[in-house]
């Protein structure tokens, strides 16, 4: 089946890093360890992700998880960056975007994104979303991948045959999750590399 519409992520696709490194050095300062961090996003990021519980919320799940008490003044201060690291640009990225949507490509936007970061995004990213002809942003529809039913909504708002959608990811679970929906999907590492994967995926 012929591949009509591409479908790409934001955090690590159409960004340049997810979580910067000064995110991470600012956890070093608290004498927190990265690992309570990774530990914790694992569980509950996805649920801030959904719009079912808020940042600041996910962070105290965190230190109460880990039995850390964190200055309230330091805590704002890792939400602030926290909300900054997802406004790196990758221009790389949104030009792969305007050369499929020149060739006739759909082009699709699904996200893993709470309420708190959309306005972010669409003051730093409004050239990226006026390519789209479809976009769900899990915060907003309560929902997240790899759920199913975040696939078959942005589907049914693209108007085409899953099989004739590509999902470009930087994680491997949320691929898997749209090949379960019947989609194609290629794990994003770079634009080099997910052009050429997708240009073959074209082809055959």
């Amino acid at each position: 089946m012929k591949v009509s519409g591409c479908v790409f992520d934001f955090g690590g696709v159409m960004t340049t890093a997810t979580m910067p490194d000064r995110v991470r050095a600012h956890v070093g300062e608290l004498g927190v360890s990265w690992e309570v961090l990774v530990e914790g996003f694992a569980r509950y990021r996805r649920l801030m992700d959904g719009g079912f519980i808020t940042m600041v919320e996910m962070y105290s799940l965190i230190w109460a998880d880990a039995g850390i008490k964190i200055d309230p003044a330091a805590e704002r201060r890792l939400v602030e960056e926290d909300m900054s690291s997802f406004v790196y640009r990758s221009e790389a990225t949104l030009e792969f975007m305007r050369s499929l949507k020149a060739e006739g490509f759909a082009v699709g936007i699904l996200t893993n994104m709470a309420p708190c970061f959309v306005p972010l995004f669409r003051e730093h990213f409004g050239d990226f979303i006026d390519l789209a002809d479809a976009m769900v942003i899990s915060g907003q529809e309560r929902m997240f991948k790899p759920q199913r039913r975040i696939y078959d909504l942005l589907r049914e708002r693209i108007g085409l045959p899953a099989g004739e959608l590509c999902f470009f990811d930087d994680s491997e679970a949320n691929c898997e999750g749209a090949r379960a929906a019947g989609w194609r999907a290629i794990r994003f590492t770079g634009v080099d590399e997910a052009a050429r994967a997708f240009r073959e995926i074209a082809a055959g």
